[in-house]
């Protein structure tokens, strides 16, 4: 265990911290006056040891914001409090996890919840919840450790950590809970998130948000076109790019389309280029026109769609992850 930080301007022992206050000073080993801060959530994330990559803080809170969680809000229904249930699979550092944490903490304040811990039993639920699932106990009990040092741990009680598939964590609890969705949203940051969609969904309340995280685009085609392919009930609702030096993501346009050619067969000039990987757009140009998925659509023709991937502002750019937003419709099973 360290008894010790070290500085440019010297060392601190541990023991001339321990009992000072928030903005306290204390002295170095060459003479020089530090002043004592608590760690921000951002600074805590980037400074914290890691046995994996974590999401940094600006694209954590850009994950966030996206869910746009209303933590205690009411049933307009039944003028209850709306209870929370976020499933993230791929738990990693932790980082995203203490980040959703906090965002649902305010739903929790004044109950009195049971300390978490690996694979914690479901028995007292509060009013908000994030499941962090990932196939390593290894991480899974780092990351726990991480949630709990931060600020004595205010925000651990509002996580349950699994180890595991996510697909059968899942399934168990529809099993232990009914067959009725209990998930009001689902991250998948996983390699294949498209083998996990189907089920994520099944589990999803109406109108819950389903988020996917990937570094490469050609990943989140993967997902599109199972979701097309299942005829799942989710909606697109946008592409976002993250990485440096981009503030609040960059939209990319990530859609089924079919040439114009393809149905009027009318001229045989129409071209359409195709997205080959992760860092090739599709260009527009005046030989180039395709219909937006829904118009004049032949479900039964699935081989003549092509997927369009470019950025929104028609430019190239590389580097930082993807991630993609769907919402969940109502089918005739809800109602």
């Amino acid at each position: 265990m360290q008894t010790r930080t070290t500085t440019r301007l010297g060392n601190v022992d541990h023991k001339h911290i321990i009992g000072k206050k928030i903005r306290d000073v204390v002295v170095s080993s060459k003479g020089k006056e530090l002043r004592l801060h608590a760690p921000t959530l951002d600074e805590y994330i980037v400074m914290t040891p890691r046995l994996v990559t974590p999401i940094y803080p600006a694209d954590a809170n850009l994950i966030v914001s996206l869910l746009d969680l209303h933590p205690g809000s009411l049933e307009p229904s039944s003028g209850t409090i709306s209870p929370i249930e976020v499933l993230e699979a791929g738990t990693g550092h932790g980082s995203l996890t203490l980040h959703l944490a906090r965002a649902v903490h305010a739903a929790n304040v004044g109950i009195r919840l049971a300390a978490a811990c690996v694979d914690q039993s479901l028995q007292a639920m509060p009013r908000a919840i994030i499941h962090t699932v990932d196939v390593s106990s290894k991480y899974s009990q780092h990351a726990a450790k991480i949630v709990g040092d931060f600020r004595r741990g205010m925000y651990l009680r509002n996580v349950n950590f699994h180890v595991g598939n996510v697909s059968e964590w899942i399934e168990q609890q529809m099993h232990a809970r009914g067959p009725r969705p209990f998930l009001s949203h689902v991250l998948l940051d996983l390699p294949s998130s498209h083998n996990h969609v189907g089920t994520a969904t099944s589990a999803l309340h109406v109108d819950g948000k389903l988020l996917v995280f990937n570094p490469s685009i050609t990943q989140i085609n993967s997902v599109v076109q199972y979701i097309k392919a299942k005829r799942l009930p989710l909606q697109l609702e946008r592409v976002v790019e993250v990485g440096p030096s981009m503030t609040g993501g960059r939209i990319w346009d990530v859609r089924f389309a079919k040439p114009r050619a393809l149905i009027k067969g009318v001229d045989e000039n129409v071209t359409f280029v195709k997205c080959a990987n992760a860092d090739q757009a599709v260009k527009d140009d005046a030989k180039a026109s395709c219909l937006d998925d829904g118009e004049e659509e032949q479900p039964h023709d699935q081989k003549s769609f092509e997927i369009v991937c470019r950025p929104k502002s028609g430019t190239r750019i590389s580097g930082g992850g993807f991630v993609a937003l769907w919402s969940r419709n109502r089918t005739r099973q809800d109602d």
